[in-house]
């Protein structure tokens, strides 16, 4: 048995409590650096302990490898199935780790397997699904931080998120981050099923002056620092490792062709302090805990919420005494596109809307009012001329990324804030309108009507509100 941290403890009893009323299929939603697996571990020793048997599905050798650690720290050794192992499924087995892919095949061929409840590891990946189809009475659990997929609401009815990065770093169990963002023209990089493509990607970071541009910042932001830097591919990696060193700064790699044996000298010699500057392509984003990190080179862009979050999760470890904050080097404007990594989210189960058709964005003349096309310097009616944004004026600048907060509130916890301070924090677009429509909801109806004259609401928009006033939860954080 272990000891779990308090929030820990709650998540499992949230998921009893879920399993017990009409939910078959559960998402465990906890920020990466929490620990997942320590929560979902403890749920395979309950029900180990009440004879229930029990999938863990990963689809990643580190996280193969970590879960089956996992079990022994809760004292069971489970059956495991990857591809390297014995082919013989035990059906009978009280908790199975394995490997999705190499399960798949083998129940294909034949094997049996009958669990009552399955877990899954970074369930925002959707090639677990076919899994579950094969096995559509047992319970579920899928473990992630970034509950973010189109087969969610296909496949889940419940999401239990009892604690987010603020409530962590409040708590000392997350570091703070300290965040820059060099500003730059992606203009050139093509989009395909959702994520810019690997070609489009390497030619845009691929050469000499990004090389020295990532290794300049480095230097300047986080000079000596153990630092990862997140890579296009495993050409830009090798030749970003390349250009650490020849300007004199230790780095190696890892990557999908990385042998085992190479791959752990590796991350040995980087826990041991060996060389500063680890370099890696696709491996290192998940199930892979390094608290010793201290700054997080994001040396891509990338349209995937879980990718960036999981990223610069990489440093929020703490280390007690040593390390309490970690920085974050974005060289792909993933801030704009995605938020701040410490930034509050709410998280649902929401079933995909049709893609709509792409229309070209549009925008208001401030002289004459009339709307053109957002890509306009000059208004065709009136012959306004737009000044250049700053953006634009600052391509190639590292810029601090810092919170939105106004500081005349920063300190204050949500719940006191009056009604002209909520709609002070709602244009600074910190928290999404939804969420201080539920805190305004919170005070009940006057605050509801009050709040709709201030902002110029319909009274539709009001008794809309107070139709929904039972959905009134927030999490009442101090504002940072």
């Amino acid at each position: 048995m272990i000891n779990l941290r308090p929030y820990q403890n709650d998540s499992v009893q949230l998921i009893r409590a879920a399993f017990t009323s009409k939910h078959k299929r559960v998402i465990l939603c906890l920020p990466t650096g929490s620990g997942k697996t320590v929560v979902f571990s403890e749920m395979v020793r309950l029900a180990a302990e009440r004879g229930t048997r029990t999938l863990v599905l990963t689809d990643r050798t580190e996280l193969f490898t970590q879960t089956f650690k996992a079990m022994g720290r809760v004292g069971i050794t489970p059956q495991r199935i990857h591809a390297k192992g014995n082919y013989t499924i035990d059906p009978f087995a009280l908790v199975t780790v394995g490997m999705v892919e190499t399960l798949k095949r083998r129940i294909t061929k034949g094997a049996a397997l009958d669990p009552e409840l399955i877990i899954i590891d970074e369930a925002h990946r959707g090639n677990f699904t076919k899994v579950l189809d094969i096995f559509p009475k047992a319970r579920v659990i899928g473990a992630t931080a970034t509950p973010v997929g189109k087969h969610f609401f296909k496949y889940y009815t419940e999401i239990v998120q009892n604690i987010d990065i603020p409530d962590l770093i409040d708590k000392g169990f997350l570091s703070e981050c300290r965040a820059f963002q060099m500003q730059a023209d992606l203009s050139d990089l093509v989009t395909k099923a959702g994520e810019y493509t690997d070609a489009s990607l390497l030619q845009h970071y691929d050469n000499q002056q990004l090389f020295d541009g990532v290794i300049e910042q480095y230097k300047e932001k986080a000079n000596g620092t153990k630092a990862i830097v997140f890579n296009v591919n495993i050409k830009h990696t090798e030749n970003m490792t390349k250009a650490f060193n020849d300007a004199g700064i230790a780095s190696e790699c890892v990557t999908s062709k990385t042998p085992t044996d190479e791959r752990e000298r590796i991350l040995r010699a980087f826990h041991m302090g060996l060389f500063p500057v680890l370099n890696n392509c696709g491996i290192l984003t998940t199930g892979y805990d390094e608290p010793t990190i201290e700054t997080v080179i994001m040396n891509r862009a990338t349209k995937s919420l879980p990718l960036w979050l999981q990223c610069c999760g990489r440093g929020s470890r703490v280390i007690d005494g040593v390390k309490e904050r970690f920085t974050v080097l974005d060289f792909g404007m993933n801030h704009d596109q995605h938020g701040m990594w410490a930034e509050p989210r709410t998280w649902k189960i929401t079933k995909p809307r049709e893609k709509k058709q792409d229309v070209a964005p549009v925008k208001e003349c401030p002289k004459c009012y009339s709307m053109i096309f957002a890509s306009a310097r000059r208004c065709r009616y009136c012959e306004y001329e737009f000044p250049f944004e700053e953006k634009e004026l600052s391509q190639g600048k590292m810029v601090e990324v810092t919170p939105k907060v106004p500081p005349t509130l920063t300190g204050k916890r949500i719940s006191d804030l009056s009604l002209i301070e909520l709609i002070e924090l709602e244009a600074s677009k910190t928290y999404k309108p939804s969420f201080i429509w539920r805190v305004v909801r919170a005070s009940g109806k006057e605050s509801i009507r009050e709040y709709a004259r201030m902002k110029g609401h319909s009274s539709g928009w009001a008794w809309r509100q107070e139709k929904e006033i039972e959905n009134s939860s927030f999490k009442d954080y101090i504002l940072r």
